[in-house]
């Protein structure tokens, strides 16, 4: 008949060693603990927020000047007549004048189109270049602490990142980010596609052994 003998803590003697529990605890690999569902979208969740801050100051220092030229145009009545702002303020109603109507035209300058492309281009920076950087994780992630590796655990590259940050925006969609909470590792389709794993940390509390009690 089999037996099962139960892990560290919980009631197996520990293995014997020369140098005592100290070396056994240093001994023990890394446990990889996967991200679920819910740790992914509070990252998110604060990447976005980062993100938004992000291009709210950029758009202050490099944004391109918006004008506001006010185009009028009278109201169809027979008399061709229009009346300007100041009018409208100095003439007593009902006895006014037929008055005009006030269109804004907003003009941003040439510019525009190359700060949007700025714009566009920086989520793409932000989790590449983080993801793919020595902390293995974009702020969010780090603040949930989370890494995003590889399936040995390893750094991520840079091309392996573009490659993630374009799968999950061309697959980006809600419902099919549940899939996490369903496969093995917690992986989503663009970490399936990329050959990427998201953990939660690697390096938990150590176990301690200790003798069963008599």
């Amino acid at each position: 008949m089999s037996t099962i003998t139960p892990p560290p803590g919980w009631g197996a003697a520990p293995q014997p060693t020369p140098e005592g529990a100290a070396a056994w605890n240093a001994s023990q690999s890394d446990v990889w603990v996967y991200a679920g569902f819910w740790w992914r979208v509070w990252a998110f969740l604060l990447d976005g927020v980062i993100l938004s801050m992000v291009e709210g100051i950029l758009s202050l220092f490099f944004g391109p000047k918006i004008n506001v030229e006010w185009e009028e145009l009278p109201i169809p009545d027979g008399s061709g007549q229009t009346v300007d702002v100041v009018n409208i303020a100095t003439t007593p109603l009902p006895h006014a004048h037929p008055v005009s109507i006030l269109i804004p035209h907003l003009h941003s300058g040439s510019d525009w189109h190359t700060f949007g492309v700025l714009l566009s281009l920086l989520p793409m920076l932000y989790f590449v270049l983080f993801e793919a950087s020595s902390f293995r994780a974009t702020p969010g992630k780090r603040l949930c602490r989370l890494e995003v590796v590889t399936l040995t655990g390893g750094q991520i590259s840079h091309l392996r990142a573009l490659i993630r940050f374009v799968a999950k925006a061309l697959l980006f969609f809600p419902p099919l980010l549940l899939i996490v909470a369903f496969t093995r590792r917690k992986q989503a389709l663009h970490d399936m596609i990329a050959g990427t794993l998201v953990l939660r940390h690697t390096k938990p509390s150590q176990i301690i052994p200790f003798p069963p009690h008599d």
